[in-house]
């Protein structure tokens, strides 16, 4: 037998489980979302919707109309209207414009293609109802798999990477990832990004979070691993040239992974700015940044620093409270360990790097900073009430999940966390699919 027959043979078999292991990660994804479907229509079946505003959108009158109603309507709640009305009409109100078009432009495109023979038995808005529960449940199944592959790649631990991809499986924000949102599409191009930042790909990572940015405007953030990555962790022994190119790369790199966001921007800006067609130019034109995201954002939702702390609130941020406390619990977990690395930006370490676990590695150090910056933007900015579904596309919350299992398997955390993504995820199917708050 040849030298290498024997590791060629290896590499063969490690490949072949990794496909399979990947292969295994879709298939519970996919079965997944039938559960969610599945729950989700026998609780609209057995309960009374809170809200009637679906009767407005996809009539009833006909069999066929209830029928669909019953089956695709309990994906089509809260913020999925407008998602619907923008693939069907585009931004025809200043509003819409919190809600970012690659999701309404996705829908469009299997609506006019792959779905196109339904136009025979279907509506166009109904046609475009089934495309946004395709591509967002699509959208799952590649978020699954990719953050499987991200964690393989970054920890190199095949249990651990099967672990948290199992748990995203069983994200609480479930239902969510299977409705028509942009939960999904948004987390499997993150992740998608993150994997091609870990092979060091920063130039596929940067078009990749760029395109993400025109889903949710999160996108903007994930410049910063290409940031930590290139300036951060500098040879700072290198030459003045070497340390040059760096940060000319890493700025390049950052507007490439901006560009989506602000092309979304200058849109919005043309239609409310330029056309000549409107009569009284919009107020939030002249501003120093004019940026009709943040003017709909503070002006129509209410979004600014602690303006969410009212009285009438405070259901909302009982809701959030599971999340909030599973983050501030890893980040300060992950803080404990080795406080040094935290307050060097992972240049130092006061802990022996042999056989750490792999969520308290150096490589989840970006991750951490990233988690710790949302949740601060969550609990003082943001609608408290959406952090769950808005932590869907961060790889920490899933990493301490499958931390505490491999540390803690007799209970404690363990149960604690398992018992948050299951409870917390049957019973947002149930209110979202019956058109109940929060949303």
């Amino acid at each position: 037998m040849a030298p290498g027959t024997t590791s060629t043979r290896k590499e063969t078999l490690a490949a072949t489980t990794l496909t399979n292991r990947a292969g295994t990660v879709a298939y519970y994804a996919f079965i997944s979302r039938l559960f969610i479907w599945a729950v989700a229509a026998a609780s609209h079946a057995l309960i009374q919707d809170y809200d009637s505003a679906l009767e407005l959108i996809v009539p009833v009158g006909t069999t066929a109309q209830r029928m669909f109603k019953s089956l695709a309507g309990v994906f089509l709640r809260w913020d999925s209207f407008y998602f619907v009305h923008i693939a069907e009409n585009g931004y025809m109100f200043e509003q819409a414009h919190a809600f970012f078009p690659l999701l309404p432009a996705l829908m469009r495109l299997t609506a006019n293609t792959v779905l196109a023979p339904l136009s025979l038995m279907l509506s166009y808005k109904q046609q475009l109802v089934i495309a946004g529960i395709l591509v967002a449940n699509a959208s799952f199944i590649v978020a699954s798999v990719q953050l499987y592959r991200l964690s393989k790649a970054l920890f190199g631990r095949e249990s651990f990477a099967f672990l948290t991809a199992m748990l995203y499986v069983l994200t609480p924000s479930g239902i969510f990832m299977s409705a028509i949102y942009t939960e999904s599409v948004f987390a499997a191009l993150s992740f998608t990004g993150m994997l091609f930042a870990a092979r060091k790909q920063y130039f596929l990572a940067a078009i990749t979070w760029s395109i993400s940015c025109t889903a949710r405007s999160n996108g903007i953030l994930y410049a910063g691993f290409i940031l930590y990555d290139l300036i951060a962790r500098m040879d700072l022994q290198s030459s003045v040239l070497q340390k040059m190119w760096a940060l000319s790369k890493a700025a390049f790199l950052s507007g490439v992974t901006w560009l989506g966001f602000l092309a979304v921007q200058a849109y919005g800006y043309s239609l409310y700015c330029l056309e000549k067609s409107n009569l009284e130019q919009r107020e939030w034109c002249g501003s120093t940044a004019p940026l009709v995201y943040t003017y709909v954002q503070d002006k129509y939702w209410n979004v600014g620093f602690m303006r969410y702390y009212e009285v009438k609130q405070i259901p909302n941020f009982l809701m959030a409270a599971p999340m909030v406390i599973l983050s501030a619990s890893g980040i300060a977990c992950y803080a404990r360990y080795d406080p040094r690395r935290m307050l060097t930006l992972g240049r130092l370490s006061s802990v022996s790097q042999t056989s750490v676990p792999s969520f308290m590695s150096l490589a989840t150090y970006p991750y951490i900073v990233l988690w710790a910056v949302l949740l601060m933007s969550s609990i003082t900015t943001m609608h408290i009430q959406i952090i769950t579904r808005a932590f869907s596309c961060m790889p920490p919350v899933y990493w301490y999940a499958a931390h505490q299992f491999e540390t803690q398997a007799k209970g404690g955390w363990t149960k604690t966390v398992t018992t948050f993504f299951v409870m917390y995820g049957l019973i947002g199917i149930v209110l979202f699919a019956n058109f109940f708050p929060p949303a």
